[in-house]
């Protein structure tokens, strides 16, 4: 007799034996006591997780010939048909290679004849996804209402490619992946059957690989049996088939980079590499070890097997008083993020050297975490604050109409930014169009200081009009965006109030815009263009020249 998979051996053959997925079950279960089963079920999950083997089970329990109920008697023809692929009425089709319309328009056909031998005929069709969009159209009046006789099971790995009018005519049932502890004791009650010695800590670091699968924990098992040659199943030889990184060295490179010791660090990459060690390998254990010294200062837990790695606990809580909670969360991030590129680069290693340099140097990386006011605040925020940033030290604000005076410290100004908005509109002394000018000149200088980018497009305005409690500036404009950013809530109020401020009246602001591009401005983007420097950052970037702002000593 041929040797059959352990995945295929120990496949469930009933509802009871089907693990992890109980909410599952259940239902199914009491639709067939209830007489109520679906003629449509969509099974959506990640792979190895039990949708094919619940659709064959529920497939058995609809067309045992002993009885209708959850519980197939397991030895009737049509059970055992079911079992081993060979049933007329239980029709299992690979949507990945049956895709197109013409299989489902044969489908459609056969839907109409009645079963050869059992009460319903049941389409199993698996990676229902992959079907063309016709196929599915095609299938839709036949899934609404089908034949008494006919009941179709989908399964799935990716529902969000079913499209949503088959999803609604279909009952769905989302599996679960398996937990860790579900997978050890398959495995170990698979061994035992087999009657294959163990270390219960090498069948732990088989089902911490697996992945939630247990279809992929029974074929990792399934290998290592061959390993052992038979004999016992043990930490070491798991540990080597996996590649799985020794504790002590594991700790001895994590604590490298919180020294921010690099060379330390390469040399253990360097012998990890040279030791066979896979560089997915040494950043997933990197990412799961990090991972819980950020859960024992955050939860201080106890449970620290995480990933395929066991970690110490002492050591953890030593490590996790080394670190800050931003400096894990920056850790993390670049661990998860170098997971990703690793897969898709030319040279891993590489990519891998330079995230550990980056860990090491983590105060030059440090993200920087701004806290911004919501809009209520900001509408409260005074003239005070808002202006404040932006009006130079050397202004005197009672005075700045007239003249400039020589540098005066900010505390003796604060005391002029204690009018607010009623004493600024009580102000009624006239300002001619000339102050008016200076005021506007002075308020676009201010913003060279704090928003550069704001003061460049507002370069070459002109106020054109002035009455009393409103002005209106003319502005050229290259691009559309620049209008956006000129016109910005944020940005016309700060403008508004310097005005104010520096006028001592509250005064609006409105905007003229002409799109024109000045000559001298072309002349600029000519002059720097021809520099090579330039050319390279331009053709490097897909970028262009828009714009030249002029340096605060040619204004």
């Amino acid at each position: 007799m041929s040797y059959l998979a352990l995945a295929r051996k120990w496949r469930p053959q009933n509802f009871d034996d089907i693990v992890a997925q109980d909410h599952i079950v259940e239902i199914l279960k009491n639709a067939i006591r209830l007489n109520r089963v679906s003629h449509a079920y969509l099974f959506a999950g990640p792979r190895g997780i039990g949708k094919t083997t619940t659709a064959r089970v529920l497939a058995k329990a609809l067309n045992c010939k002993e009885s209708f109920s959850p519980a197939p008697c397991l030895k009737c023809g049509n059970c055992l048909q079911i079992k081993e692929g060979s049933s007329l009425d239980v029709l299992e089709i690979d949507g990945a290679s049956n895709r197109g319309i013409d299989q489902i328009r044969d489908l459609r056909e056969n839907v109409k004849l009645k079963p050869a031998q059992s009460r319903f005929k049941i389409y199993i069709i698996d990676e229902v996804h992959m079907l063309t969009e016709a196929a599915f159209n095609a299938l839709l009046k036949t899934l609404e209402e089908p034949p008494e006789h006919v009941k179709f099971i989908f399964a799935t790995t990716q529902p969000n490619k079913v499209p949503v009018t088959i999803l609604s005519r279909c009952q769905r049932f989302d599996f679960k992946p398996f937990s860790i502890t579900a997978i050890k004791e398959k495995l170990i009650d698979i061994l035992t059957q087999e009657k294959i010695d163990f270390e219960p800590e090498a069948v732990l670091m088989i089902a911490e690989s697996a992945g939630g699968s247990l279809r992929d924990g029974e074929s990792l098992l399934d290998q290592l049996i061959c390993v052992a040659k038979g004999g016992k199943l043990k930490v070491d030889m798991v540990k080597d088939f996996l590649g799985v990184i020794e504790t002590t060295v594991l700790y001895d490179l994590t604590q490298s980079l919180i020294k921010s010791d690099v060379n330390k660090s390469f040399t253990i990459l360097d012998r990890l590499l040279s030791d066979g060690r896979d560089i997915p390998i040494i950043i997933e254990s990197l990412l799961s070890y990090f991972r819980a010294v950020l859960h024992y200062k955050i939860l201080c837990s106890t449970d620290f097997t995480v990933g395929t790695i066991a970690v110490d606990l002492d050591k953890v809580k030593e490590q996790s008083g080394q670190l800050s909670r931003e400096e894990l969360i920056f850790i993390l991030e670049l661990l998860s993020e170098l997971q990703n590129r690793a897969k898709i680069v030319l040279s891993p290693r590489v990519l891998v050297e330079v995230g550990l340099l980056k860990i090491c140097s983590r105060s030059k990386y440090q993200i920087v975490f701004n806290q911004f006011l919501d809009n209520d605040s900001k509408e409260r925020r005074s003239v005070k604050e808002r202006v404040l940033p932006l009006v130079k030290p050397k202004l005197q604000i009672n005075t700045l109409i007239k003249k400039k005076v020589t540098k005066t410290s900010l505390s003796q100004n604060d005391n002029n930014f204690k009018k607010n908005d009623s004493e600024l509109k009580s102000n009624n002394k006239a300002l001619s169009f000339q102050e008016i000018e200076e005021v506007w000149r002075d308020v676009v200088g201010d913003l060279r200081d704090t928003k550069l980018y704001l003061a460049s497009y507002l370069e070459g305005s002109k106020v054109k009009s002035f009455e009393s409690d409103s002005i209106v500036v003319e502005v050229k404009i290259d691009f559309d965006f620049q209008r956006e950013l000129i016109d910005e809530n944020d940005n016309r109020r700060i403008i508004e109030d310097s005005i104010s401020l520096k006028s001592g009246r509250k005064i609006r602001l409105k905007y003229l815009y002409s799109k024109v591009i000045t000559v001298d401005n072309k002349k600029r983007i000519q002059e720097i263009l021809k520099n090579p420097n330039i050319k390279k950052i331009s053709k490097l970037f897909n970028a262009k020249v828009l714009k030249v702002i002029p340096r605060n000593d040619e204004v």
